[in-house]
């Protein structure tokens, strides 16, 4: 019977526990990562409800994209139109940054007759790249903030009274704006001059200049108007 050295076993016992070191982090690095999380949104006209979760490579697949255009189709008419996916990836994120808060939603896609009803009739609700939304257990200030400062070539619009924040995308630049008005009356705009920050202000000032539609005393920001 052949009699093992001592350091031949260490080497072997070595060699064992090394081989069985890399056979679990092989089976690990085969296991698939965790799915991203499901974020839930709710539609406060509707009541409907829909499970947001975006691929796992990231973005959303066409089935969800369409789930998404029927959950945000316009809720006067009942009309649909395809949602921008970026926006959609904004909405998710801001839920993530929340902890994966719920989203109520108060309005997407909106019809053009809707929009021009509404007295603005360059909405960008009506190419479906606008959502207007609320945080759960979030200050729309707090997401005001987040937005402004986290992504670029987006429409910010601020409504204290009316409760909610407006988001748009595909801009050529940021734009900023804050609307007193209460749901259902015609838009309350302050000029942003009269805010402490004169020289962000007049920044402020100019973006929504540029995208504001003046028809005799009533002044309609392309971002949003008044009211879902």
């Amino acid at each position: 019977m052949m009699v093992w050295p001592k350091w031949a076993l260490a080497v072997l016992v070595c060699g064992l526990l090394s081989l069985s070191t890399h056979g679990a982090e092989a089976k690990k690095s085969k296991r698939k990562p965790a799915p991203p999380p499901v974020i839930e949104l709710e539609h406060l006209t509707t009541h409907r409800k829909l499970a947001l979760q975006p691929s796992q490579g990231g973005g959303f697949s066409k089935r969800k994209m369409q789930e998404v255009s029927a959950f945000l189709r316009c809720h006067h008419t009942g009309q649909r139109h395809s949602m921008n996916e970026r926006l959609v990836g904004i909405l998710y994120q801001v839920a993530r940054h929340y902890h994966n808060a719920k989203l109520f939603i108060v309005a997407g896609y909106r019809a053009p007759k809707v929009a021009k009803k509404k007295g603005n009739p360059r909405s960008p609700h009506k190419r479906g790249v606008a959502a207007d939304f609320q945080v759960a257990g979030t200050s729309i200030e707090s997401v005001r903030d987040y937005l402004r400062g986290t992504y670029h070539n987006i429409g910010v619009g601020y409504y204290p009274n009316s409760g909610f924040i407006h988001v748009d995308v595909g801009r050529q630049k940021d734009a900023f704006w804050i609307d007193y008005s209460g749901p259902g009356e015609k838009a309350r705009y302050t000029p942003p001059s009269l805010r402490r920050d004169r020289k962000r202000s007049a920044h402020i000032a100019e973006a929504v200049r540029e995208d504001d539609t003046v028809t005799g005393s009533d002044t309609a920001s392309e971002g949003e108007e008044a009211g879902g």
